[in-house]
């Protein structure tokens, strides 16, 4: 064992979990002791994925392989993935896809229902923010926490099967525009990965929701002209559950991903979400001095759901 492996804590916590890793992962907080470990991620050889271009998937009932041709392959089984960089990938990098889409997975297969969001408590509420791509969802939820509330998680939120939100890392990913301009003396800001830079990743250990928070909103984030008026309106029923379906992360994989059980199982989170009540759509003007009046509206409607 090496002099840095040495010092590294034997285990870690995300998302509710005690996990036990081979590879480095300072974006998650030390767990004290040495027990079990609920979930492994271990190195070890596995082939390449047959097929064309440079992001391929296998999917199998309760086993998820996926290649990276910049990175390597990484094999999920519940409790256990399985990594295999290419050789001379830094463990930056690899930590990109084993926090993202592997973990996600990872979660879906311990029985959590995951979403491509952010989330941030609000007065103990549970706020999740979803949105298509360029809806202001990175935005409105860097305001959310430079407004005082805590990070419970940042591009997956994961849901229990009771309606919590398990706290994630105190880790947001931005681009260096949003990175730059994020001021917060507490913020640790990591140096940026040369294969991704696009993506600055700044810790908040100082804002971070530590424990599982009840969910109270999920808004879709819509954006509109820079005149328009920042409203909540809720969603119908009949809208809510394939909002939740669309923005469910393991949605990017096709239904390939949600065989045997684990289909039925998502289908019945999914639905129990829906049927909560707690998505809403949010008008976001398409303005940054208008951000404010957003964070505003969804502090009193967030308030008044509790």
């Amino acid at each position: 064992m090496s002099a840095l492996q040495s010092l590294r804590p034997a285990l870690r916590t995300a998302y509710g979990l005690a996990v036990r890793s081979d590879i480095d992962l300072p974006e998650l907080e030390p767990l004290p002791g040495d027990g079990a470990a609920d979930l492994t991620v271990r190195r070890g050889a596995l082939p390449e994925l047959p097929g064309e271009g440079g992001f391929r998937t296998r999917f199998a009932p309760e086993r998820a392989e996926l290649w990276w041709q910049t990175v390597g392959t990484f094999r999920v089984e519940p409790g256990l993935v399985t990594a295999s960089p290419h050789a001379g990938v830094s463990e930056d990098l690899v930590a990109y896809p084993l926090l993202g889409s592997v973990l996600a997975l990872a979660l879906e297969q311990l029985g959590l229902f995951t979403i491509h969001a952010s989330a941030v408590s609000v007065g103990g509420n549970g706020v999740v923010m979803m949105g298509d791509k360029g809806a202001g969802k990175s935005t409105t939820a860097t305001a959310m926490i430079r407004a005082g509330h805590p990070l419970i998680a940042d591009d997956i939120v994961a849901v229990d099967e009771a309606l919590l939100l398990r706290p994630g890392f105190p880790q947001v990913k931005l681009s260096p525009a949003a990175a730059a301009a994020f001021d917060a003396p507490d913020a640790v800001h990591r140096p940026t990965v040369p294969e991704v830079p696009e993506k600055c990743r700044v810790l908040l250990p100082g804002r971070f929701a530590r424990d599982a928070t009840p969910l109270r909103r999920i808004y879709r984030l819509e954006r509109a002209p820079a005149g328009t008026e920042p409203a909540v309106i809720p969603v119908s029923p009949i809208e809510a559950l394939p909002l939740a379906l669309r923005f469910a992360y393991v949605t990017r994989f096709g239904a390939e991903a949600l065989n045997g059980a684990a289909g039925a199982r998502h289908l019945r989170q999914a639905a129990a979400i829906a049927a909560s009540g707690v998505l809403h759509r949010v008008i976001v003007p398409h303005a940054l001095d208008r951000l404010p009046e957003v964070v505003a509206l969804i502090e009193r409607d967030a308030g008044a759901a509790a």
